[in-house]
């Protein structure tokens, strides 16, 4: 099973972009392969300019230190591992940045499934009494975005 958390943008303006957008947990296969494409395809334009940053001074670094291409090699997949453990954290900032917000978690064995559990779900029974205000989610101190995960 997969965790995917749901994103919802209360105000849906027209710009083009969903109302709900259901995100994996966990590490971004894609980000770890191809990081400039995931980060350009994603529009993580700060995430881009860091990890070119980040490329261009280890690149710097090997060959003012001398280091062979395994050793550079090395550290360019460090870097990609980096990325890709981070990039689905980082989808999520970007959507909270444009007025997402998290909506639940959703434990699925595919995106497929998560959608049809979070949008064919019946939240409420007939006779129950509302529910109350949803709590607010603390921050996490690892990312900047509040995760179900974190410590009340």
């Amino acid at each position: 099973m997969r965790l995917y958390t749901v994103q919802h943008r209360p105000n849906g303006d027209i710009s083009g972009d969903p109302d709900v957008v259901l995100i994996k947990e966990g590490f971004c296969w894609p980000a770890l392969f191809i990081p400039f494409l995931w980060l350009l395809y994603r529009v993580q334009f700060w995430g881009l300019l860091a990890y070119l940053g980040l490329t261009a001074g280890l690149s710097a670094v090997a060959y003012g230190a001398g280091l062979n291409e395994t050793a550079v090699l090395l550290l360019s997949l460090v870097l990609s591992l980096l990325v890709a453990a981070q990039a689905n954290d980082w989808r999520r900032w970007r959507l909270s940045a444009k007025g997402y917000e998290l909506v639940t978690v959703v434990a699925a064995g595919s995106l497929r499934r998560a959608e049809e559990i979070f949008f064919h779900h019946q939240w409420e029974t007939p006779n129950a009494a509302p529910a109350a205000a949803p709590v607010p989610l603390p921050a996490s101190a690892l990312t900047p975005f509040a995760t179900p995960f974190d410590p009340v």
